[in-house]
């Protein structure tokens, strides 16, 4: 599947980036204060800590969205570099460690990764996105058990989240249960249709051309 701009939804306290890189979906969500998604000033965000207190941090929006265009990009070198310098100066940003994570991970350092991607979770652990790439990374490491959890995590919050619901279908494919995998295929399909280009694209499902139920989901 071709890369694409990032889908930016939502105005007020969040905006959520979806976009696609490398096959894969990837989300990010940037919780702001008083800024709608074309803000490109520094604003105000409530960070949860480790230890669960609430502090408050300014958050470099632009420098964010920066790293998040680099990881789009397939840049992943220049994303974990702008990641580092936004974590030296806001070493509370889960979006930077999530950034970073997902690009380590993208490039070849799935385990690497999946640290920063811990770090942004023990962040900010009522952000679902975060769960989302743990589910990514975990998958990319090749511990699709582990994958599948956190996609049920994310489901648990959000039932009709369109890319864990495909996320565990891909799962079921790569793990030979066909039954599962179109199960949930047609699932997250009938979440959103766009599934279809995707899953007619992707290796997961290429076993599956010529599969008459499979054909008929995705025409």
């Amino acid at each position: 599947m071709n890369d694409r701009k990032p889908f930016v939804e939502g105005k007020g306290e969040k905006v959520k980036f979806t976009y696609t890189v490398s096959g894969m979906m990837i989300v990010l969500t940037l919780v702001l204060s008083g800024c709608g998604a074309e803000t490109t000033s520094n604003e105000s965000v409530k960070v949860v800590t480790p230890n669960t207190t609430v502090a408050t941090k300014a958050q470099p929006v632009e420098a964010v969205a920066e790293a998040t265009r680099l990881l789009q990009k397939n840049e992943y070198t220049a994303a974990i570099a702008k990641a580092d310098e936004i974590l030296k100066i806001y070493p509370n940003s889960d979006e930077a460690y999530s950034i970073k994570g997902m690009a380590m991970g993208l490039n070849g350092a799935a385990q690497g990764g999946l640290e920063f991607t811990k770090k942004a979770y023990k962040i900010n652990p009522n952000n679902v996105s975060n769960y989302y790439n743990m589910a990514m990374l975990y998958k990319l490491e090749g511990n699709l058990q582990e994958a599948k959890n956190w996609f049920e995590k994310v489901l648990a919050k959000d039932p009709r989240n369109t890319w864990s619901v495909y996320g565990i279908a891909t799962i079921y494919a790569d793990q030979g249960n066909d039954e599962k995998a179109l199960e949930w295929l047609k699932q997250a399909i009938s979440i959103d249709p766009v599934v279809k280009d995707v899953a007619r694209t992707q290796d997961h499902f290429v076993r599956f051309h010529g599969n008459p139920t499979f054909d008929a989901l995705v025409k």
